[in-house]
């Protein structure tokens, strides 16, 4: 579960009349502590960068700067809402934001109010969200709808940022988001078997500009989210209900994603609204819909049906989710749960067996060809012809069947 609030954390402590000295400096040092406190959680988050920052500049038709202009950012969602005020050059900065999409509204006497909605702020985004006011009234607003992407001209580093509805549209074998790396320009596919990968809970399913597969780093809300140990698997798997943003940086990012020298993965989860949402889900994979593996088909006895030699498959990948507000305008909260039962057996492999003659020392058979002579073709036997055309090993060596193992 995770909870979304306002960024503002308030304290409060009373004390008994102090009487003696120590109790002085014990207060003194309860002080300090509760504000260490306080100011820890906020370091921690900014430090995992899960926010972004708005900011740009005011300026009147002849492109003057509007100082001390009120600018008001609301999260369309939430309606969480922040208020700055713009500087002596006209520019204003609104930092540590909540993932999501904001509009930016500026107030000043002597101008119409200005309204620009639709502006999507990513995790570690920093976006400009310019504005000229134009001459009149307060109480007239213009309202303008920010779409099309935004470019990043603060910061250097190639990134992508996947939304919620493109993680709901594109088509993930077996609902993992760790494919979506696959969609990034220098990515190349590392495996093709996506059952491993998943049930795997593996990170190696891509290889990002030539680098190792097991380079890439991926983070949940910032938080590290692999196995420090093997460094290819991940902790927590998070199914593409509970992502609100897939973010993936390539190239040339900051040093606060050092810790791999592959790509940053940042999955940012969804954290409710003003409104009550919800959902119940659940795909289903099964052998009838399959087609047979053509390895199954080499192993098949002349005449088997497709379906007699198709491996069992169950999988079911269901679960909810559901999130709003506790209290509007302040508090929120989303949850969800997720289950991946996979029932699938193993396909059949041949392994060649050593023959009688090569267990007990004799590999002969294996540097002479042995031919047969096939004399009917002259109708003289004197004459024999080695039948170049059909070629045949006397000796065969053995094959065995494995047989399919079921993982439960």
């Amino acid at each position: 579960m995770r909870l979304a609030y306002r960024p503002s954390l308030s304290c409060r402590m009373n004390f008994a009349k102090i009487r003696h000295p120590h109790q002085a400096v014990l207060r003194s040092l309860v002080l300090l502590t509760a504000a260490l406190l306080l100011l820890l959680p906020a370091k921690s988050a900014g430090a995992q960068d899960i926010f972004g920052r708005i900011s740009g500049a005011v300026t009147d038709p002849s492109g003057a700067a509007v100082t001390n202009a009120k600018v008001m950012i609301t999260n369309q969602d939430t309606k969480l809402s922040r208020t700055v005020k713009t500087d002596d050059r006209g520019f204003y900065v609104a930092p540590e934001l909540a993932v999501g999409t904001y509009t930016v509204t500026v107030e000043e006497k002597g101008f119409k109010t200005i309204t620009k909605a639709g502006n999507d702020l990513v995790a570690g985004g920093r976006l400009t969200v310019d504005l000229i006011l134009q001459i009149g009234d307060v109480t007239e607003k213009i309202e303008v709808t920010s779409t099309g992407e935004t470019v990043n001209t603060i910061s250097g580093e190639i990134s992508r940022t996947i939304d919620s509805q493109q993680v709901q549209s594109l088509a993930l074998n077996e609902r993992n988001y760790a494919q979506l790396i696959s969609f990034i320009p220098g990515a190349v596919l590392t495996g093709f078997d996506q059952t491993a990968l998943t049930t795997g809970m593996s990170t190696t399913g891509s290889s990002v500009n030539g680098l190792r597969a097991d380079g890439n780093l991926f983070t949940v809300d910032g938080g590290f989210n692999m196995d420090s140990g093997s460094n290819s698997t991940q902790l927590d798997n998070v199914g593409i209900d509970f992502i609100r943003e897939v973010s993936v940086q390539t190239s040339n990012y900051s040093a606060e994603y050092g810790r791999n020298d592959g790509a940053s993965v940042n999955v940012v989860t969804k954290s409710g609204g003003d409104k009550f949402h919800g959902s119940l889900f659940e795909y289903v994979r099964n052998d009838i819909f399959d087609a047979a593996f053509a390895s199954a088909k080499l192993n098949a006895a002349p005449g088997a049906s497709s379906n007699s030699i198709k491996g069992p498959l169950r999988y079911n990948d269901f679960g909810w989710s559901f999130g709003g507000p506790i209290k509007r305008s302040k508090l929120f909260f989303f949850a969800g749960q997720e289950w991946k039962v996979l029932r699938i057996s193993a396909q059949p492999q041949n392994q060649t067996l050593p023959t009688s003659a090569e267990l007990a020392g004799n590999f002969s058979s294996l540097l002479t060809p042995q031919f047969i002579v096939d004399s009917t073709s002259w109708g003289d036997a004197n004459h024999p012809q080695i039948a170049a055309e059909r070629p045949r090993r006397m000796h065969h060596r053995g094959q065995c069947a494995v047989p399919a193992v079921h993982h439960a």
